[in-house]
């Protein structure tokens, strides 16, 4: 796929912070779409949902019977979101965070499941990988070379680590065990297929529990878009994610979402379509935006589409 769109350290410093309370058992189905819902009882129970607080930020529990997903929100000024799937054989982590206090929290969460770790998944988000020196790391050779110098992780994480100082942990793997987008690798009896997602790193796919993550979506959030043919493409990737009609989409700036989350995602993206057609400036692209989806968070995010659709 061609990349559409540098992954800019603007970008990153411009997350807003967002906080969101989990679904609980009774609100799957309404939650994630009734239709969703059926999906995941077609291959596995909907799952048991429980929670736990840690010293900084909360865990998730979405407990499907051989799999648990563990999702530990953050909290933090970037919303970070990071994944351990867990089976009987291991667990296997899904993407890291920056801030010490949390992948202090969260390793400390990772190590009371008392398993051992068959690998680490990193993709856009791998500071904190040290922490778990016996367990082998796997990435795309694309994203590997977007943590090293030159590439936009390694700038995204510079922005960061000047932001937030001591605060930040900014080492990155130097390399890791190569994936290849389109194949599958199986880890703890999981299988993950690894997905081209157009950009510095990869999406993730784990069909068992019909289950996606990719780097940024959130149902209310304005999108970071920077042409008409971006919008195209992401627009192609939901509708992409409706035939496929994954139960939930992982993220790492927002909490689990389901089908609900992309239908809306859709309206909101056909709309910026019809407007960028339409409007003539920036400003008047930025201000009918506002209007159509006027409870959306990001406004930062909304005003950078923007400067990039009217250069």
């Amino acid at each position: 796929m061609k990349k559409l769109i540098p992954f800019c350290l603007a970008a990153a410093l411009a997350v807003p912070s967002i906080s969101f309370m989990p679904l609980n058992n009774t609100a799957f189905a309404s939650q994630f779409g009734a239709a969703t819902a059926e999906a995941a009882a077609s291959t596995a129970n909907a799952p048991l949902i429980t929670q736990q607080k840690l010293a900084n930020g909360t865990v998730t529990i979405y407990d499907y019977g051989k799999i648990k997903l563990h999702a530990y929100q953050t909290g933090d000024a970037l919303s970070d979101e990071c994944y351990v799937f867990e089976t009987r054989q291991g667990l296997v982590l899904l993407e890291s965070t920056i801030l010490k206090n949390d992948i202090t929290a969260w390793k400390t969460y990772i190590q009371n499941l008392n398993k051992p770790v068959a690998g680490a998944l990193m993709a856009y988000h791998p500071n904190g990988f040290a922490d778990y020196k016996d367990a082998p790391i796997y990435s795309t050779e694309h994203a590997i070379a977007s943590w090293q110098q030159g590439g936009g992780i390694y700038a995204i994480v510079g922005g960061l680590t000047q932001m937030f100082g001591t605060a930040a942990e900014p080492a990155m793997p130097t390399g890791a065990e190569k994936l290849i987008a389109g194949k599958s690798i199986e880890l703890a009896g999981i299988q993950f297929n690894i997905l081209d997602a157009g950009d510095d790193a990869y999406s993730v796919e784990i069909p068992e529990i019909h289950t996606v993550y990719r780097h940024m979506m959130g149902s209310r959030v304005h999108n970071i878009l920077g042409s008409r043919a971006h919008i195209a493409a992401e627009l192609q990737t939901m509708k992409d994610y409706q035939k496929k009609n994954y139960t939930t989409i992982l993220t790492s700036h927002y909490v689990p979402e389901g089908q609900p989350a992309v239908a809306q995602k859709i309206a909101y993206l056909e709309k910026l379509q019809q407007l960028a057609g339409t409007c003539k400036t920036a400003k008047e692209f930025t201000q009918a935006v506002q209007k159509a989806f006027p409870d959306y968070e990001g406004t930062n995010y909304l005003q950078m589409t923007a400067g990039f659709l009217y250069k």
